[in-house]
This record gives C-alpha cells, sequence and structure tokens, in this order.
C-alpha cells in the first residue's frame, strides 16, 4: 500500500482513446496520481503487465468483446476497482457493479464538472489507502441511525461535506443496501465507501456493510466482523461507539432517529472518557427512542435541532467542545 507521499499508480481500461486521455489528464492534474497503463477491454486489462503495479484500476463497464463488469469480480481481491461509464449512476449497470465489489462508481458526463473531477481523484486515493491519513489529534465523527434518519444523515454529510475528518456510519438496513447509502452520501469533495476489513482510517464517509459489525482497533483500522447482533442489530451503533472510547476528546458521537437503544451504552461510554456526545433533537425524529435512551446515558449527551446540527458538528470539530 503507496504511504501518502508516493504517487498512486493507476491502471485505465477503456475502449476510446479520447476518453482515456481524457481520464488521464484530470486524474494527473493531482502530482500524486499517476496513469501507468491502458487497456481497451477486459481481456487486454488482466493481460496487462501493468495491472501487477496498479494500486487502483479505472475500468469502463462498456467495451467490446470482454467489458469492465465481466473483470470486476477477478480483480477486486488484488486491487481495488473503480467504475466509470456513460450510463447514469443510478442505473441498474452502476448497481450490480458496485455490488461486483466496485469502491466507486462515475458517470463520465458528469466528470467535465471540476466538482465531480476533484471527488474521482478523492476516490483514488481513499481507494488506494493513503487520502490524506488523519492526524493522531484530529476528530474522528461516528454516526448511528436508524428508522427515520436516512434524510437527515444526508443533509448532515452533506453540510460537513468538506471538512477534513473521517466519518464512519452505521445506519441499520438490510443487507445489500450499503452500496446505494454511500452513494447517496458523495458530496464534493467528500468521497463516500464502504469500509473493508484491515484498511487504515482515513478522510471521507465510510459505511458500515449490512450483516457486519464495524469497529477500530487499536491501531486505528476498520475491523468488520460477523460476530453475534447487539440490540438486535448488525451492524450495531454501540459496537462502532465502544470501540472508539479510547479516543476520548477525538471522538465526536451522533445518534439520530432510530427505534430501541442502539448506541446508547456506547454514547455513555464516550461522555464518561470525554467524547463529544450529540443526540438527534427528540422532537425532529421520526422515532425518538434512540436519541431519548442516549440522553438518559448520561448528562453530558447534548440534544441538537436537526436545523442546527451540521452547524454544531463542524463547530466542535473545528474548535473543541463548547
Amino acid at each position: 500500500m503507496p504511504t501518502a507521499n508516493r504517487i498512486i499508480r493507476v491502471v485505465l481500461a477503456d475502449d476510446s482513446d479520447i476518453s482515456a486521455a481524457f481520464l488521464e489528464r484530470l486524474l494527473e492534474e493531482d502530482p500524486e496520481l499517476r496513469v501507468v497503463g491502458r487497456a481497451h477491454n477486459g481481456a487486454e486489462l488482466l493481460s496487462l503487465p501493468a495491472r501487477q503495479m496498479a494500486h487502483v484500476i479505472l475500468a469502463d463497464v462498456l467495451m467490446p468483446e470482454v467489458g469492465g463488469l465481466s473483470v470486476i469480480r477477478s480483480l477486486v481481491g488484488e486491487c481495488p476497482v473503480i467504475v466509470i461509464s456513460s450510463v447514469d449512476p443510478s442505473s441498474p449497470v452502476a448497481a450490480e457493479a458496485l455490488a461486483l465489489g466496485a469502491t466507486a462508481f462515475f458517470c463520465k458526463r458528469h466528470l467535465a464538472q471540476d466538482r465531480e473531477a476533484a471527488r474521482l481523484r478523492e476516490a483514488v486515493k481513499a481507494a488506494a489507502g493513503v487520502s490524506q491519513p488523519p492526524e493522531a489529534t484530529q476528530s474522528v465523527v461516528l454516526i448511528v441511525g436508524s428508522t427515520g434518519a436516512t434524510g437527515v444523515l444526508e443533509t448532515l454529510v452533506r453540510e460537513i461535506a468538506g471538512v477534513p475528518v473521517p466519518i464512519l456510519v452505521v445506519q441499520h438496513m438490510p443487507e445489500g443496501r450499503e452500496q446505494s447509502l454511500s452513494q447517496l452520501l458523495s458530496f464534493g469533495p467528500t468521497s463516500s465507501r464502504v469500509a473493508r476489513d484491515g484498511e487504515s482510517l482515513a478522510l471521507g464517509v465510510i459505511v458500515a456493510p449490512g450483516g457486519r459489525h464495524l469497529r477500530l482497533d487499536t491501531h486505528d483500522r476498520l475491523r468488520l466482523e460477523d460476530s453475534p447482533p447487539v440490540n438486535g442489530h448488525r451492524p450495531s451503533g454501540d459496537v462502532l461507539l465502544q470501540s472508539a472510547v479510547r479516543l476520548g476528546k477525538r471522538a465526536v458521537g451522533i445518534i439520530l432517529s432510530g427505534l430501541g437503544s442502539d448506541g446508547a451504552q456506547g454514547m455513555g461510554a464516550l461522555a464518561a472518557n470525554g467524547g463529544v456526545c450529540l443526540v438527534q433533537h427528540p422532537r425532529d425524529a421520526a422515532a425518538s427512542s434512540m436519541p431519548q435512551a442516549a440522553l438518559a446515558a448520561s448528562s453530558r449527551v447534548r440534544p441538537v435541532r436537526v436545523v442546527d446540527l451540521g452547524r454544531t458538528v463542524r463547530q466542535v470539530v473545528g474548535h473543541g467542545w463548547k
């Protein structure tokens, strides 16, 4: 895995030379990114010598002979794959690519926009595991949500997009929905991806996969576990929050709308160890049980109205707890 000071090597697979040249120029606007090889279809990509030295592969899904979808499964085990295509990110093709293990999906038409081009460059860095790793003194935002939380979660992430912090998300949802949620939470320079076991904590939004617990280990690496559900949920907010207690004041825990009490115990432990503890105000929550349980866990847990939540997070991350 490259370090933050090394060149990130990228291989492109696109049947259009014009498109490949555009993508190469776009990527290499960042001096840390370098395209080291090109392929015109999946078969050529699999036999390309440069593929063995790539940190990230960008592959079109609609290529002649052997398309990108046909090779994603065999590639993702050895190298992160970001898919590019002329089709819309909401299309079935995009959903299939992500389900097969692609790290992210980008529409070529949108890459003409500076903001989307910047998001692609950040996604490449994040996939390579070198996207501005957080400093040891930096805050880590941990968000837990369940019933009625998705809309508030989307709004919150949009409002704090661009703030240079890792944002770990546990949202109770059926298995297989994590890629859709990850796409929903990509805004501007803030990349979003589904957590991978063993990867280092990095900037951007990291979503817990359905059916697996997400926690931070003592080396700030992400761990995915198949242990039994906690509070009836897997992933569980309590598992994530408890793993972040050691961060002390660096931890910013947030519990959103939801039924039950998942996250309350972890929030109480965070509060006792100096962490910043916020909950969506129960009056604003579609399901107030989880915020109320967290408030009952410690007097240091602070309820915040939805309209103030993004601004409050930006303040505590930038200036410390007030």
